[in-house]
């Protein structure tokens, strides 16, 4: 008989929890992230854009071809990632996307594989959150795959009976575990006297199992039956701590391995990997993927394949039981149960030598407090407007959430859960208590729980979901309700590692805003109309839901009133805003909230300070502009770039002349000229360099181009500073512009633009992230390979050389 080849299975879970802020729905800037604006950013730049166009090198260190890692590795991409690779990363998403459909046409079964929605515990979940996580995963899936999941990740890979039983009838046909959740498998059919234990990972991985829903007296408990694949543990964990990413030929060698070549039936050589290590935690790990799947692989005859093709050309022989299957069940990170995410099991990522997780406890009580109170509301008061069962309109709310932008979902959703779909305030009602759900469930989210402090990122971000559910609740309760306090009551037993706070304290200082969000977006929207700067927005771009009005306005101040109006929660701020700046340019906003615009004045000096405002103004919202959301500032910074910087650029013009300096004053070598006008006249030819190099941008001038470069030149000779940051941002995009053009059409001037933007980007020292561009000139760059001596494609060598393509020898004359 033949011999089987060797088939393995790489699966990547690519997962990042929900970070937006519960009250925009962006993510904030996030410092530990930096020098990415966060941690989705900084992790979609080393890692998940990296996998959907990874470089193969040549000797010499140059591209020689880009690969698709999507399309050769099984994969998850957590729906709350996903999501946001969607509107933020629209060319990555492209790629994988493209990935899984290749492979559904080669294989017959997809890469991708669906995962619960929020990545909560499942075995920990209630019946209805668990089908809720499920539902939610599957029409996430299907809207960005257009096709139904075979499989789906669980969280930790947690999971018990209850789960097990769950994930059969909504239809889903296997799981990926670690061989440790194991607790004893048979053949198919076999005898009770069959079952061989394998407590200690005895248990062949190269083959997939069965688990058949029974109860702890093997009654059946429903039709049906879920496949699982145990991954290789000791090669699965040497990627993410024997760094086998450093090195295709180690690592394909290992693969290798774990294969029995005296074995007759079919074998998978299955490793299961936290996705980010594939260039996050392994810095270029995605290229070693590339090239173990694209030369290593087929240079020794191993197959890349997934998990639903080898299912079905080699279904099960055996079955198995897991580890606790009847109790809480069992995870991979987890020696105890599911203990790492409710209790002091003694799991954690480190700490102090005194550190415990004793938090873990309230702050799960905490949080099961809060939703056991919200899902009786729920219950309650869909009840008055749906006409489907509550939970089950909850379970559609998914096609909301995965395209919020799209109206047409959420008028289908109401037409599919309302009495009257027509009902302004049944509409407003729905969303609401659909959204403190949504922000019930993410306060669950694993990675609260994973760590060790209650006061890490994660915690603090479930903490964040929390209270926003409670303030949506408000219009459901009385005055006064006690739901707050007991909520905090309960996390005050616990007590962090790190500053030895109680849950309550940390909670306060990290997770309930210092203002109203909502008075935030309105002084953010005051400041702008203040500083003159709405004239410079996209308006395409604006809050719909924020409207504004100038009151009065003079030199320093600016009174406005705002209104902030979510009509789909009915939710309603106004806020009469006084502006002022004093004569350092500091900008402060004075937030009252429901007051009459006509009864707020002027005061008669801007160059107040804030104390002074706070005893003038007791019950108003005091906030400098740079103590506004880090994302607000960005915002007007990046408004006030299009608006001033020509204009402070040229203010510079003629300043040493104006005032009687010169700039060869800077070669003077014992600094005999004072600091303030050393910079002040390096600053000038800053500002002219960087106004010609703006002018560049707009079109291609020969003359313009070297005149910068001689201006370079000279500001070298005299040791002066270049600063130009931000500029490589625009360079970047109108490389982007005429790259896209170079490669339909051929014009010359286009191709002398290009490459007269990348001698300016060298000369100025600008930060290009070029990874983008290669990807985006590498059609192009096949054609040169394809047709070198076509005048066209040649042309743009300079391009794929600053691009770090590898060039084609040229023929000798």
């Amino acid at each position: 008989m033949a011999k089987n080849p060797l088939y393995f299975a790489i699966h990547g879970h690519f997962y990042q929890p929900p970070r937006e802020n519960p009250w925009t729905g962006e993510i904030e800037n996030q410092p530990s992230a930096a020098p990415f604006h966060d941690w989705n950013d900084r992790i979609a730049a080393q890692c998940y854009t990296p996998n959907a166009a990874s470089r193969i090198l040549s000797g010499s260190g140059r591209i020689q071809n880009i690969v698709n890692n999507y399309e050769y590795m099984s994969f998850n991409m957590g729906p709350t990632l996903i999501g946001w690779i969607r509107t933020h990363l629209p060319d990555t998403y492209r790629r994988i996307q493209e990935a899984d459909a290749k492979t559904v046409k080669r294989f017959g079964h997809g890469n991708a594989i669906a995962q619960v929605y929020n990545h909560i515990i499942m075995p920990l979940a209630s019946h209805e959150d668990r089908i809720t996580q499920i539902r939610w995963g599957i029409q996430d899936f299907e809207t960005h795959f257009g096709r139904k999941p075979e499989a789906m990740w669980l969280a930790e890979t947690a999971i018990n009976m209850d789960v097990i039983v769950d994930l059969i009838r909504e239809g889903i046909r296997f799981t990926i575990l670690s061989p440790t959740q194991a607790e004893c498998f048979r053949p198919l059919g076999g005898k009770d006297s069959d079952w061989k234990g394998c407590e200690n990972t005895d248990i062949d991985t190269t083959r997939p199992y069965r688990i058949f829903p029974v109860d702890e007296n093997g009654k059946k408990i429903c039709d049906g039956y879920l496949d699982v694949f145990f991954y290789n543990p000791w090669l699965s964990s040497a990627v993410g701590f024997e760094h086998l990413l450093r090195d295709a030929n180690v690592f394909g060698k290992r693969i290798q391995d774990g294969f029995d070549p005296n074995r007759e039936d079919a074998q998978l050589v299955s490793i299961g990997t936290d996705g980010e290590s594939y260039g996050h935690h392994e810095p270029f790990g995605d290229m070693c993927a590339a090239w173990l799947f694209n030369h290593y692989a087929p240079e020794h005859e191993m197959i890349p394949v997934n998990f639903g093709w080898f299912l079905e050309k080699f279904p099960p022989k055996f079955e198995v039981k897991i580890k606790n299957a009847h109790s809480e069940g069992c995870a991979w990170s987890c020696a105890h149960g599911v203990g790492r995410w409710y209790r002091d099991c003694g799991c954690s990522t480190g700490g102090g030598p005194d550190w415990n997780q004793k938090w873990r406890t309230p702050l799960r009580d905490a949080m099961n407090y809060l939703k056991k109170f919200a899902d009786e509301v729920f219950v309650r008061e869909m009840e008055k407007i749906a006409r489907v069962n509550p939970w089950d309109a909850r379970n559609l709310y998914a096609q909301v959430l995965v395209k919020p932008e799209e109206k047409d979902r959420k008028e289908k959703f109401f037409a599919e859960i309302l009495k009257d779909p027509n009902d302004k305030k049944a509409r407003a009602t729905a969303i609401r208590l659909m959204e403190i759900e949504k922000f019930c469930l993410f306060s669950f989210t694993s990675c609260g729980w994973f760590f060790n402090d209650i006061e890490g990122l994660e915690p603090v971000q479930n903490m964040r979901y929390a209270e926003r559910a409670m303030e949506l609740l408000r219009p459901f309760l009385p005055i006064n309700h006690p739901l707050r306090d007991q909520f905090l009551s309960i996390l005050g037993r616990a007590t962090s590692n790190e500053h030895h706070w109680s849950g309550t304290e940390v909670f306060v200082r990290y997770a309930m805003p210092d203002m109203p969000v909502a008075l935030k977006l309105l002084a953010e929207r005051a400041i702008v109309l203040h500083m003159g700067l709405d004239k410079y927005e996209d308006k395409a771009e604006l809050d719909s839901r924020i409207s504004e009005k100038v009151i009065a306005s003079q030199k320093y101040e600016t009174i406005v009133h705002v209104v902030f109006d979510d009509a789909d929660i009915g939710e309603k701020t106004d806020a009469t805003i006084l502006v002022l700046n004093d004569n350092m340019g500091r900008v402060t906003a004075v937030v009252f909230g429901g007051i009459n615009p006509d009864e707020i004045e002027f005061i008669p000096n801007s160059n107040v300070a804030i104390k002074d405002l706070h005893e003038q103004f007791p019950t108003a919202y005091i906030v400098r502009m740079r103590n506004l959301m880090s994302d607000s500032l960005r915002h007007i910074n990046q408004l006030l770039t299009k608006s001033r910087l020509v204009e402070v650029t040229h203010a510079f013009d003629g300043f040493a002349l104006e005032h009687g300096l010169s700039i060869d004053s800077l070669a003077d070598q014992d600094h005999t000229l004072t600091d303030t006008m050393r910079k002040a006249l390096s600053l000038e030819i800053n500002a002219k360099i960087h106004e010609m190099a703006l002018q560049y941008l707009k079109a291609h001038d020969e003359n313009l181009l070297n005149s910068v470069r001689d201006l370079v030149e000279e500001a070298r000779e005299l040791n002066t500073q270049f600063s130009f940051g931000g500029t490589g941002r625009m360079f970047h995009k109108k490389l982007s512009e005429l790259i896209e053009s170079a490669s339909t059409d051929y014009d010359e001037n286009v191709i002398k633009h290009i490459t007269g933007l990348i001698s300016m980007a060298n000369w100025l020292n600008l930060y290009i992230n070029k990874s983008s561009l290669e990807n985006q000139a590498f059609e192009s760059y096949k054609r040169y390979i394809a047709d070198s001596q076509n005048p066209q494609y040649r042309a743009l060598r300079p391009m794929f050389d600053w691009l770090n393509f590898e060039r084609r020898a040229e023929p000798r004359n």
